[in-house]
């Protein structure tokens, strides 16, 4: 028997089950790199959880301080620069991830062998969108508090949302008060990511992982430790390597000049743009002219992912590898991503509106179509053999 550190008793029969449970489970001998994303993304999670502890003991959530905090941060505190750098690179590299994650799980078809690991990782996303814009609010820059100001508003248009703005900010307009709300917010919901990715981790090991051919390999596997462990520790050191690299040489890459610049609650940018990783959903959202329909359009984009299941409930086979016509619509659905994201970017006049609308209709054809060709397809394959 061996007692565990909150005093309970372990037999070595169920240290062994967990050993087994948690390094030894069976995995298939031919992932590839693209398997490396999600031990990376818990990598860089655990960073952003210990940078933003050690941020927010010196930040000051006080819309009138909130500047002289971050500067007290970059210009004082021990490496504190350092901190906020890694911190402010490390979002970046997370989202990288995240959608390097998502794209696998799309051409392998991951979505496939387990809906409820897809559902949970699409939770994990928009959980970390929410992390994602909170802390792009906290710097207390212009492109705060005017990103903050269009997206609350976006609450207006259900029944009773005006109701919903007034308490989340505090009162009428924006104060002091909702600064104090998006920092709890901001500080609670990472362990609230870190937890559903346990759950995440759970339900992987219930099924198992997917492979690049989408073959039932459970009958020839190998041990996740130590030829994946190998692997991941890899992929951890160039991860470090490459957040290093954006932390302390171009820690300003993907920030706008104006989230520098004091907040001017009476003169508005002209161009009010969050972070790149928020750019294709926000190149979505203008193009539709109106209010209510483009933020339908944006979130129905967001949860179209969850559809994947769904819509490919009648295909035998799992990977694109096989079907070249879905695995064109793939790649046009991620140089899409890429044109939304330059398209979001820009001032939402003339030739822009009408780039947003042709790249929003792409990605949601492209998501469609997907799944379907692949089945489509398949049922030409099955056919021809007979």
């Amino acid at each position: 028997m061996v007692r565990g550190c909150w005093g309970f008793k372990m037999s070595s029969q169920q240290l062994k089950t967990y050993y087994y449970a948690a390094l030894k489970y069976p995995c298939p001998p031919n992932l590839n790199i693209w398997w490396n994303m999600g031990s990376m993304l818990f990598l860089v999670l655990g960073l952003q959880i210990v940078t933003g502890l050690f941020l927010s003991v010196n930040y000051t959530n006080d819309e009138v301080m909130a500047v002289d905090s971050v500067n007290f941060i970059m210009r004082d505190v021990n490496y504190g620069w350092a901190v906020r750098s890694i911190h402010m690179g490390g979002a970046s590299l997370f989202f990288a991830l995240i959608y390097m994650h998502i794209g696998r799980g799309v051409y392998y078809g991951g979505y496939m062998k387990n809906r409820h690991l897809w559902y949970s990782g699409v939770t994990l996303y928009l959980l970390s969108m929410a992390v994602g814009f909170l802390g792009y609010v906290l710097p207390w820059g212009v492109m705060s508090y005017w990103g903050l100001t269009v997206i609350t508003n976006m609450v207006t248009v259900v029944p009773g949302g005006a109701r919903v703005l007034e308490w989340f900010q505090g009162g009428y307009v924006i104060t002091t008060l909702t600064l104090k709300r998006v920092f709890v917010l901001h500080f609670l919901l990472p362990f609230v990511i870190l937890g559903v990715s346990l759950v995440h981790v759970l339900l992987l090991h219930e099924k198992g992982s997917s492979n690049p051919l989408g073959l039932d390999l459970s009958s020839f596997s190998i041990p996740f430790h130590p030829y994946y462990t190998s692997k991941d520790l890899v992929g951890f050191v160039f991860g470090l390597g490459a957040l290093v690299a954006l932390a302390f040489t171009f820690p300003k890459l993907t920030a706008d000049p104006l989230q520098w610049q004091i907040v001017d609650k009476v003169k508005t940018p002209a161009v009010i743009k969050p972070e790149w990783y928020f750019l294709y959903a926000y190149a979505i959202l203008r193009s539709i002219p109106h209010k209510v329909g483009g933020i339908i359009l944006m979130f129905f984009s967001i949860f179209s992912m969850a559809l994947l299941p769904m819509l490919s409930s009648r295909s035998k086979t799992q990977s694109m590898v096989i079907c070249p016509i879905a695995e064109l619509v793939f790649c046009v659905w991620v140089a899409n991503f890429m044109f939304l994201t330059v398209v979001g970017a820009q001032e939402p006049a003339g030739v822009w509106i009408m780039a947003g609308q042709i790249g929003t209709f792409i990605h949601l054809f492209c998501v469609a179509a997907m799944p379907l060709t692949s089945v489509a397809w398949e049922a030409l394959l099955f056919s021809a053999q007979e």
